[in-house]
């Protein structure tokens, strides 16, 4: 399962933090330890955070997780996806909840434009102050991008994403990952463009469906969608299954010139370097604290010449070298080295 950053899981709780909310509680709650938040190498599992988003909405009786003045109430969520399912395409179904989310509050304006190759969802706060990381406002866009991707049935390309603020240097290699497409800051909005040609299918879930996501809600809107056909979703998973294999290994498995794979990959707002070092990172992690498998053995799997290039590598991801990481974490039993 894909990992996320403790930056992540410490930003979510802020609002919750400022209402006066226990959030060791809520850390607890969702199964994590409040002091793995302070270990700059701790990464937990998308279901950890769909957890505690959980434990968030619970305690304070509100989807927006107290980042805007007034509360969204419970259920807001589902009732958006039923509005959208009703939608005869799925830009229709986006528009539908996005007038409900904007009937229902003010303090929250989201717009949809159109135009003839792209749909473009912006979103403007009252009080933007209550979200100074901006962690709510990008989590927002994100989940028009997933509810779409649901709506679809498939992953809609990311065309372009807007953010009014300027380039987040501190969590940016998370961030990325979030936006895998090109992004521009310091711009007169905060917006994402999606395919238009994608959104104009018509809508292809169920009430079924719908109602076995919002069991794991938010989980569904917070991973990867299973029908991922993305470039970049299938090189991860090539190079999860052999991350030592090469640019012309991967462009030859998927029958592309190497410069053709580049250039696609770029296209997405990504690169074959930036996939192959997020999954020797999450591999890395988990050998090393799952496993007793010694640092020469890992760095030769994950397809390190030498155990000085894998401990170079290690030490930039998490800021220290892998026989304190491991340390610090414990070895477990019967954890394999796969991404």
């Amino acid at each position: 399962m894909a990992t996320i950053d403790r930056y992540y899981f410490h930003v979510c709780t802020d609002g919750a933090r400022r209402r006066g909310v226990d959030v060791d509680h809520l850390l607890r709650a969702a199964g994590i330890a409040p002091a793995q938040l302070h270990d700059p190498a701790w990464r937990g599992d998308v279901d950890a955070m769909a957890r505690l988003v959980r434990s968030i909405w619970r305690a304070l009786g509100d989807e927006y997780m107290g980042y805007t003045a007034h509360a969204m109430p419970l259920g807001a969520f589902a009732f958006a996806c039923e509005v959208a399912l009703a939608g005869p395409s799925v830009a229709d179904g986006l528009r539908r909840a996005i007038r409900f989310y904007n009937l229902a509050s003010q303090d929250i304006h989201t717009v949809a434009h159109d135009s003839h190759d792209r749909l473009a969802i912006a979103v403007r706060f009252a009080e933007p102050q209550r979200d100074p990381t901006h962690y709510f406002s990008e989590f927002w866009l994100i989940i028009w991008h997933r509810l779409a991707c649901w709506l679809a049935g498939e992953t809609v390309p990311m065309l372009e994403a807007r953010f009014d603020y300027p380039r987040p240097d501190g969590y940016f290699e998370e961030f990325k990952y979030l936006f895998p497409c090109p992004r521009v800051f310091d711009a007169d909005e905060r917006a994402i463009a999606m395919d238009a040609h994608a959104l104009r299918a018509p809508v292809r879930r169920s009430r079924d469906e719908l109602a076995e996501m919002l069991r794991d809600a938010p989980l569904a809107m917070m991973s990867i969608p299973a029908s991922d056909r993305t470039l970049s979703r299938k090189v991860r998973l090539m190079l999860a299954q052999d991350p030592a294999l090469g640019a012309d290994g991967v462009a030859q498995a998927l029958t592309l010139h190497p410069d053709t794979l580049r250039r696609r990959l770029r296209s997405e707002g990504s690169s074959l370097t930036t996939i192959r070092e997020n999954v020797r990172r999450d591999a890395a992690t988990r050998a090393l604290a799952g496993t007793g498998r010694s640092v020469e053995a890992i760095a030769a799997a994950l397809g390190y010449a030498e155990p000085r290039s894998f401990t170079r590598a290690f030490h930039a991801w998490t800021g220290m070298s892998p026989s304190r990481y491991r340390a610090r974490h414990g070895v477990g039993q019967g954890v394999e080295l796969s991404a």
